[in-house]
């Protein structure tokens, strides 16, 4: 399955100050150059479409190929990184282009400065070096190599990491993008499916007397029990209200009485409340009955 992990930055080669400034320098303006370069796409493919006269139907939108182009007005990107850029531009213009062109209900999208930094899959390289994850690429004009944070709120980043670095993921792209005051990394990848849990048994749900809902296991055991104490309330204030209501209704205000509105909003909010309710708490019964891998629900 396709997934995505980021992780921060920790240092650039050896850390020290003067290479954290080289690689702040290269990176803000690679970011600047990913920036220009979208909204120059962005510009070109509105420019080189169609505009509506008298037609009904808005033709199909007809191939632009911008990379020869780009290539020579933005020379410090990568050819990979144009071409990466140049699919994720078209792809959100034509999404939008229905609205922008045609309907002119929406504006041409801006790219706001700092755009990330993609290097495809083939452009950078993951490696554990004394369990340290490390992602070398080329950023600029030189190769650069990164240690990425491995503390233990990173455990789950860091395990995924270990998959790409050890082969068992094949590796996507990888996006270095600004993260406050840091820099992240992005790394998509396809990772293997874990194997399902063996599911057995049949969780029954029932009504109690104290109890709006119990689920038992096949030895008759309570194992989950929901209250839902505001239930009653709510069928208690909503029954109240509808008697004063029909009292009210006298003889001088048939045929019409002048809160039925108001008794038929109430009407509706009431069982607009409850259904809500009634879908919650099936939702929280079938995810308890997932968590304890019960092969049912019955």
């Amino acid at each position: 399955m396709l997934r995505a992990i980021t992780m921060q930055v920790a240092s650039p080669s050896d850390g020290s100050d003067s290479n954290w400034k080289d690689f702040r320098v290269e990176l803000k303006a690679m970011w600047a150059a990913t920036t220009q370069a979208c909204n120059w796409m962005s510009t070109e493919l509105y420019a080189q479409d169609v505009r509506r006269n008298a037609e009904d139907k808005m033709p199909p939108m007809t191939r632009v190929y911008l990379y020869p182009k780009a290539r020579l007005r933005f020379p410090s990107l990568p050819s990979q990184t144009v071409s990466a850029l140049e699919n994720t531009v078209q792809a959100k213009y034509r999404a939008k282009r229905y609205d922008v062109i045609w309907r002119c209900a929406a504006a041409l999208a801006t790219y706001r400065y700092p755009i990330p930094f993609p290097i495809p899959n083939q452009g950078w390289t993951a490696s554990i070096e004394s369990d340290k994850p490390i992602v070398r690429a080329r950023i600029g004009e030189r190769p650069w190599e990164l240690r990425l944070k491995a503390r233990a709120r990173f455990r789950r980043q860091v395990n995924a990491f270990r998959q790409i670095a050890n082969g068992d993921a094949i590796q996507g792209e990888m996006v270095l993008m600004e993260s406050g005051n840091d820099v992240a990394c992005k790394l998509v990848a396809w990772f293997p499916r874990r194997a399902q849990a063996t599911r057995t048994g049949t969780l029954v749900a029932r009504s109690a007397s104290e109890n709006i809902l119990i689920a038992l296991n096949e030895k008759n055991e309570k194992l989950w029990v929901y209250n839902g104490d505001q239930l009653p309330r709510w069928a208690a204030e909503h029954r109240d209200q509808l008697q004063r209501w029909s009292e009210d209704q006298k003889a001088e205000h048939r045929p019409d009485p002048p809160f039925a509105e108001r008794r038929g909003h109430a009407a509706a909010k009431y069982n607009q409340r409850m259904a809500s309710a009634c879908h919650a708490i099936a939702a929280m019964l079938v995810g308890y009955a997932d968590r304890r891998r019960f092969a049912a629900v019955g």
